[in-house]
């Protein structure tokens, strides 16, 4: 070494190059950071691997870990060995500790790492970059115990930084509460702690708000809930509700009312990561509260905003939410809560015809019917939008509600005359029910949800029930979700096609395609199992579009094949809405050229009914690429001349229900038969479904029908036997 790196070394600041000879560094006494040793050097490589664990164990810091390490290492025979500190980002390392022949002083900085091949590492577990490193040349036979002395310093180094970390954490944790309880201090805020038996534990401030007695360190669950207004109870005295901020009524001791702004949360205090199964209706629940009082204006509009809604002046979701826990609570077989969910029929149309200050003014209307009918001890709340809820408390007879719905819908049917409005203007409303005697308000509120949506569907201006049956249909529209969702995802799809023949000479001439669904897990289900899931959720887009690929894929087969045949497919009219349908159509039939004019497109009489602007340009685009468009299942729906002239079709289909009685009654036949001379009165060709026996199909050509479909002519089978499922 040179005179001026040797200098650096002695004062620990100098750069010394490894390729420079090293000198002995001057011999270093006890070092802070570790117990100051007394034992002499074992004589075997066991003991002294016991002693090193020993002392490693009573190191408070990488240092002395570093040391304790380069002490062992020399006694071990390992010739040269050094500790350095993480790199710089010059690269430049900091001698931790060293030992053996021309070793650095503790402190040096070194520019370079040697070129050696025998080097045991020593690393931080959890951080490779961010601890110390030991660079050793061990002798052959000592590299075993080098090795065990360097995995115990690692495992000490991995305790040590554990250590520190705690400490952190400790220290932060310390002076946050210190903040914490200032603050609480200085804002005058009083805190209080739900416990799991109902005892409620209060801070000195919180007595006091509450104006109790000094000593008065908690208050039993009644107590605590005759303090707080029957209004305002939910958020304070139901375990397991979330985070929230809220102002709430007290009665002091003195019998003042006191406003309080308060925040609670059941999962204050709570570690996830040491409970992670933690119920929070369970355990504890903490919250704190200021007073506002002082400020009576303020207050009484706080209260206000906090628990009313705006426009109808009803209690709002904040509130009902708080009175029906509370009442679920308290409720049992002989006190059963009534929750009665209503929403206005065709609401959507009042503001989009007459505008939206109509609407706000109907919402008043209504709601003021609402609260004339409510019995006493009812909650009348409106969610948002034309959505209103009763909650009836301590009900002994459930057969109650349901005249206590219908009533409600009843009121609700008469007319409304509202201002700025020539004429009473009628908007009836379908009512939702369910009783509970106990159980969560969540459960409560989507088992009325499930009985509104079953009244809407069944013609709206009416209650319904919530009964096990609802439950299961809902169980049983998810489970159908669920599978159609994996067959979209996975090719879960199938077609089979049904033969449609000619009534004069009964040869083949188009085929209909019908979508099945192979669950891998559940089997095969039939379009009835998921088509109005489908439709329901939107997915019969992705549905029909699948299917017109696939059998736009099928007729390109067969037209290669020399088969000249029709091919029908199913189109909603959600999918027809749809503003990439057309698009993604045109590029279909591109891609199958000339397929357009052997493709027939089904659509409903509901779709013609509500012919949007989206669908009358889906239709256009099917008639311009050469598809015909023709009307399934004629005489089910809203049959009318009017409808038949909106749009230019090419077929009907009549469907099997004025088919089957065919023979076998006049007026069936008279039906038919005017069905059939409408349909070519508009140049429309006539297929009639269902047909299944030979009396059928002869009534039918007798009155002029042009085609036929049903088992009698072969039921749906897979494309390669098709042609063999004739008779």
């Amino acid at each position: 070494m040179s005179d001026g790196a040797r200098a650096g070394a002695e004062r620990g600041d100098s750069r010394a190059d490894w390729r420079t000879p090293l000198v002995p560094a001057p011999p270093t006494g006890a070092a802070p950071g570790r117990a100051t040793r007394h034992e002499p050097p074992p004589a075997d490589p066991w003991s002294l691997l016991q002693r090193t664990q020993r002392h490693l164990a009573a190191c408070t810091d990488e240092g002395a870990v570093a040391r304790e390490l380069a002490a062992a290492l020399s006694a071990a025979g390992a010739g040269t060995a050094l500790v350095l500190a993480a790199p710089d980002r010059d690269g430049t390392c900091a001698v931790l500790a060293a030992t053996g022949p021309g070793a650095p002083a503790p402190g040096t900085l070194l520019r370079e790492a040697p070129a050696a091949t025998a080097v045991v590492p020593l690393t931080h577990p959890a951080a490779t970059e961010d601890g110390p490193r030991l660079l050793a040349e061990p002798a052959q036979a000592a590299r075993p115990l080098v090795g065990a002395l360097a995995g115990a310093a690692t495992l000490a180094l991995a305790r040590v930084a554990e250590a520190r970390a705690r400490h952190g954490v400790e220290q932060d944790l310390t002076a946050t509460r210190a903040l914490l309880g200032g603050a609480r201090s200085l804002g005058g805020l009083g805190s209080w702690e739900l416990q799991p038996d109902g005892r409620v534990r209060l801070d000195e401030t919180m007595r006091e708000m509450l104006g109790l007695p000094a000593g008065t360190a908690a208050l039993d669950a009644d107590t605590w809930s005759e303090t707080i207004h029957a209004d305002d109870r939910g958020p304070l005295t139901v375990p397991g509700r979330e985070s929230a901020t809220y102002p709430f009524r007290v009665t002091t001791a003195g019998g003042e009312v006191r406003t309080l702004l308060g925040w609670s949360d059941a999962s204050a205090g709570h570690d996830p990561a040491h409970d992670p199964a933690h119920d929070p209706a369970r355990g504890p629940m903490r919250g704190m509260a200021l007073d506002l009082s002082d400020d009576d204006a303020h207050t009484r509009e706080l209260v206000r905003l906090a628990h009313s809604d705006s426009l109808t002046g009803l209690p709002n979701r904040t509130l009902l939410d708080a009175r029906l826990a509370e009442a679920l609570q308290q409720a049992g077989p002989a006190r059963a809560v009534v929750l009665v969910l209503l929403d206005l029929d065709n609401f959507k149309l009042v503001n989009d015809s007459l505008g939206h200050q109509a609407g706000d003014a109907l919402l008043r209307r209504v709601a003021e019917r609402l609260r004339a009918a409510a019995p006493a001890g009812s909650t009348l709340a409106r969610l948002g939008g034309d959505e209103f809820v009763l909650c009836l408390p301590g009900v002994d007879r459930p057969d109650f509600a349901q005249v206590l719905a219908h009533d409600l819908v009843r009121r609700l049917r008469a007319p409304h005359q509202l201002p700025g409005l020539p004429e009473p203007l009628v908007c009836t409303a379908s009512a939702g029910v369910a009783v509970a005697a106990g159980g969560s308000a969540e459960d409560l509120l989507r088992s009325a949800d499930m009985a509104l949506y079953r009244a809407k569907a069944a013609g709206r201006d009416r209650c319904a029930l919530y009964d096990l049956a609802m439950r299961e249909d809902a169980r049983t529209r998810h489970d159908s979700e669920r599978r159609l969702r994996r067959a979209l995802r996975d090719g879960g799809l199938r077609l089979v096609w049904q033969p449609i023949v000619d009534l004069r000479d009964r040869h083949l001439v188009a085929a209909e395609c019908l979508v099945r669904l192979q669950d891998p897990v559940e089997g095969l289900f039939g379009p009835a199992t998921f088509v109005d899931t489908a439709e329901d959720t939107g997915l019969i887009v992705d549905v029909d579009s699948w299917v017109l690929d696939a059998a736009l894929d099928q007729l390109q087969e067969w037209r290669s094949a020399g088969t000249d045949l029709q091919v029908s497919v199913n189109v909603s009219g959600r999918t027809l809405e749809h503003p990439a349908f057309s698009h993604r159509l045109a590029h279909s039939v591109q891609r199958n050229s000339g397929a357009g004019s052997h493709l027939l497109a089904e659509v409903t009489e509901r779709t013609l009914i509500d012919l949007s602007a989206p669908t009358r340009a889906s239709l256009h685009e099917l008639r311009s690429a050469g598809v015909r468009v023709g009307l399934d299942d004629f005489g089910t729906g809203y049959s009318s001349l009017a409808y038949l002239q909106r749009f230019p079709l090419s077929f009907l289909k009549i469907d099997r229900s004025f088919v089957t009685p065919l023979g076998t009654s006049r007026r069936a036949d008279a039906v038919v038969e005017a069905l059939i001379a409408l349909a070519h009165a508009h140049g429309m060709l006539v297929t009639a479904e269902g047909v299944e026996t030979e009396l059928q199909a002869q009534r039918l050509l007798q009155m002029g029908c042009d085609r036929a479909q049903g088992w009698l002519f072969g039921r749906p089978v897979a494309a390669a036997d098709l042609f063999g499922a004739q008779p």
